[in-house]
């Protein structure tokens, strides 16, 4: 008789954290400097071998461009630690997502359209439970986490992208994306999750949005509860889920 297998303790999980920030950063970052070496060639091929410009200008343009491009490597290495530092809170709340119990299905990764270059963005993490269904989107900002009149604010200042606007524009998406599975899903619970910085209250919630800290991520999430989902409808929403994130699962 073959043995048992071993009696599941944690979520189950399925797709790759930090995987698209780092992907995004790495195009971003590196889509100017082709731009450049497409100048390059041009300005080198016009210098021979029957030049367009006299070598004054030429040499002129060559070096407009060796400092522009040495301009858009130091602001693609900045540019691409932005995202590498997205990457790196995506990959602490999948940990901590990671210890979810069993009844739990984990999906990292999973987007309205796989690929950079597609439109739409991805989620970040999709919790479905008996709890509900979660979509929770990190964000790693370092300094002072307030809310104040719905918003959550930086430092006191507004980000550039409202992070409730955001996470909420994305629930709704992903509403209308399970609309087709035969689930009665009354709505997706839309979570920020900061990894750093001081969230001053740890907790809170304003126009629909669940804001916590990394630390109170697992009782937020099993202690929602409002609307439970019953284990069939956890299937099949996952088995959807499954579909779209497709990376890679624990098994």
């Amino acid at each position: 008789m073959p043995p048992k297998p071993p009696h599941r303790r944690h979520a189950r999980v399925q797709g790759s954290p930090g995987a698209g920030p780092r992907a995004k950063g790495l195009f971003r970052t590196l889509w100017p400097i082709f731009l450049f070496c497409i100048i390059a060639g041009y300005l080198v091929r016009a210098a021979w071998p029957k030049p367009l410009f006299s070598p004054q200008i030429a040499g002129f343009l060559l070096l407009i461009l060796a400092g522009g491009m040495a301009y858009v490597m130091v602001w693609g290495e900045k540019r691409f630690s932005y995202f590498a530092k997205g990457a790196r809170g995506e990959e602490e709340v999948a940990r901590i997502l990671s210890f979810l119990p069993a009844s739990y299905r984990v999906f990292h990764g999973v987007g309205p359209a796989a690929g950079i270059l597609k439109a739409g963005r991805d989620y970040d993490h999709i919790v479905v439970g008996p709890t509900g269904l979660f979509l929770v989107e990190t964000k790693n900002w370092s300094g002072r986490i307030t809310i104040e009149s719905g918003e959550v604010l930086y430092n006191g200042q507004r980000p550039h992208r409202p992070a409730i606007d955001d996470v909420s524009k994305s629930a709704r998406q992903l509403e209308r994306e399970l609309a087709d599975v035969s689930v009665v899903l009354r709505q997706v619970h839309p979570v920020i999750c900061f990894v750093s910085g001081i969230l001053d209250t740890g907790r809170a919630g304003t126009r629909g949005v669940i804001i916590c800290d990394s630390q109170r991520l697992l009782d937020t999430i099993r202690g929602q509860a409002e609307t439970p989902l019953a284990s069939r409808d956890i299937e099949t929403i996952a088995a959807f889920l499954a579909e779209r994130a497709g990376v890679h699962s624990d098994g």
